[in-house]
Formats: C-alpha cells, sequence, structure tokens
C-alpha cells in the first residue's frame, strides 16, 4: 500500500458465542473465504474490499488492505475516515448484527429438543447478507459439487473475468492477486464464454453460467441492474419463481439466494442431504419421512420446507442451517 494512505484497520466488538467466523464462513454459504492462520480469514466483501479478519473471543479485529483501490473506486472524493466508517457499517450488515442471536437461540431451543441438544455447541453461526448476483452464479456452480472445488471455480470465474482489486504483492498473508466477482456483462458472451469455461472444469455448468447471464442481459434490456430491482421488489414466491426460469437454478440453490441474499429467512433449501438428515431427527414426528430412498418430489420438497416453517416459526431457514451445520460437523 502507498504510504501516504492510512491503513484501514478496526474492530466489531462482538463476542465468539455471537460471531463465530469458522462456523459462518466454513460451511457453504459464501464461497470466497479463506482460513489464512488459525484465527485469521481473508475474504472480498462487497465486491470492493478485500479483507482480513481476526477472530478474538470478544472482538474481531478487521483490516481493509486494498486501501487504495477502494479509495479510487469512490465516485467522490471522501476522506478515509468517511470510507472506513461506511465499512464499519456495511460489515456489520454483512454479517446481520442488527440480528439478536441469543434470543434466536433460545427461542429455536425452546421449538425444537434437537436444536435445544446441539446449540450450546454450534453459537455463532450467522446467516450472510451477500451479493445477489455473485450468489446466483457461485450456487449455479455448486450443482453436484463440494466446497473445495466449487471455491476453486469460483476464483476461475474472477481470475478470468473480474477486476484486479489487490496485487499480491502488496501483503506477504495473502500469496495470489485478489480479483471481483464478474459483472453479468462480462459473462454473457456466449460460446466463448461457454468454451473457456468448460476448459477450465466447470463442465455442464459453464453453459448454465453464461446462458442465465444471457437472460438476465435480455429481460433487462441490457440494464442487470432494473433485472435485480425487480427481483428485490418481488415477493418470495415471484422471487423464487423468478431464479427458477434461470438456466440451471432449481428449487434448493432458488431458496439458498432467497435465504441469504433477499432476506426471506423463513426459505428453507432442500436437498438430499437435508433430506436425510430431516428423515434422522424428525421421523418419529413425520412418518413420511422415513422414506429416505425416495426421490425428492415438489410435494415432499414442500412438504419438508413448511414443516420446518411451523417447527421454528421466526427465521425458519436459519435455524434449519444451524441444524444442518450440526450434521456436517457431527457435533
Amino acid at each position: 500500500m502507498s504510504s501516504d494512505v492510512a491503513v484501514m484497520k478496526g474492530k466489531l466488538d462482538v463476542d465468539i458465542e455471537k460471531l463465530n467466523l469458522a462456523l459462518t464462513l466454513n460451511t457453504g454459504q459464501n464461497f470466497r473465504w479463506r482460513l489464512i492462520d488459525s484465527n485469521k480469514w481473508f475474504g472480498v466483501i462487497a465486491n470492493l474490499y478485500v479483507v482480513i479478519l481476526e477472530q478474538c473471543d470478544h472482538t474481531i479485529h478487521y483490516e481493509v488492505i486494498n486501501v487504495d483501490y477502494v479509495i479510487s473506486s469512490w465516485s467522490t472524493k471522501v476522506s478515509t475516515k468517511k470510507i472506513h466508517d461506511s465499512f464499519h457499517n456495511l460489515l456489520e450488515n454483512y454479517f446481520r448484527l442488527d440480528v439478536d442471536l441469543d434470543y434466536l437461540y433460545d427461542h429455536w431451543s425452546r421449538c425444537d429438543y434437537n436444536f435445544h441438544q446441539i446449540s450450546s455447541r454450534l453459537k455463532g453461526i450467522r446467516l450472510l447478507r451477500q451479493d445477489i448476483i455473485e450468489n446466483i452464479f457461485t450456487f449455479i456452480c455448486s450443482s453436484n459439487n463440494n466446497i473445495k472445488r466449487i471455491s476453486k471455480m469460483v476464483e476461475n470465474l474472477c481470475q478470468n473475468y473480474g477486476t484486479k482489486l489487490f496485487n499480491a504483492c502488496d501483503q506477504s498473508l495473502i500469496t495470489e492477486d485478489v480479483y471481483s466477482f464478474p459483472e453479468i456483462d462480462s459473462l454473457a458472451a456466449g460460446d466463448h464464454i461457454d468454451r473457456r469455461l468448460r476448459e477450465l472444469g466447470f463442465g455442464y455448468r459453464a453453459r448454465f453460467i453464461c446462458q442465465t447471464a444471457q437472460q438476465i442481459m435480455d429481460q433487462s434490456n441490457q440494464k442487470p441492474t432494473e433485472w435485480i430491482k425487480r427481483l428485490t421488489l418481488s415477493s418470495y414466491e415471484d422471487a423464487r419463481l423468478l431464479l427458477m426460469s434461470l438456466p440451471g437454478i432449481g428449487a434448493k440453490v432458488a431458496d439458498c439466494i432467497c435465504l441469504m441474499s433477499l432476506g426471506f429467512t423463513d426459505s428453507v433449501p432442500i436437498d438430499t442431504h437435508v433430506l436425510q438428515l430431516t428423515t434422522k431427527l424428525y421421523a418419529n414426528e413425520n412418518p413420511s419421512f422415513k422414506m429416505t430412498k425416495s426421490s425428492l418430489s415438489a410435494k415432499k420438497y414442500k412438504e419438508i420446507g413448511d414443516f420446518y416453517r411451523q417447527k421454528f416459526q421466526l427465521h425458519a431457514g436459519w435455524a434449519q442451517t444451524v441444524l444442518f451445520c450440526s450434521d456436517l460437523k457431527k457435533v
């Protein structure tokens, strides 16, 4: 970084039980965070800020390491303090620190014995407020995939079609250049992008990425911000249908986007893993859940989603996310 620019550092005063970075950033919500030390995480926020977060018991220290680039991106000249204050507020919003997690955990524990059993060991899991477009395309990459491979695909997208946000030589902890997530129009170039993504190992997902980008451009008269605005102003049902009209997006991915990017925290994403978890935990409450080998039909999908919404009532998709994490970590 240039010597004349102040390093943008600060802290969030939040206990680890109210925001646990390891549980929040490493459970398949977002695929751009990496652990670079025992308690330090590195990632990109708002497709602009390259950030290192350090978890302590009662505090999360943060450092924005591409301050020069951030300042240059602002349309008007502002003080570093104003940018810092803006980022601090953005970080609080990103982690949904406005939500009382203690109250929710207590509520969910009273609603469900299984949640009560695991809640003390999995405190601090928060839903992230994520960028809609990044979420759409990263979850297209998630189809029949694992977190490691999804993360690699996302980085390939950024490195090949994004804008450089940070040079690795500026910070010894970070060994690779960092890029923004691509703009939609850069992914809508048809066969050329499709071929390149297949060369990078995206397989059939390459076609879905290109077609989805093109469809968003077509439906918005080449103004994707208008399409995003339409999505954010939609009801849950309409947003879900609009998302499912995109190539490569089924019910589960649409619900992931609704839950993590659109604020519909009663949206419950369901795949075969959630079906198995539901069978393991709740077959005694609903005999139909014992049919573990049955396909996940639209009827079964709705039945399971309604079950979690009725059971947890408040932020049901968030509660189910914590339960899924408990199964993932076998606690």
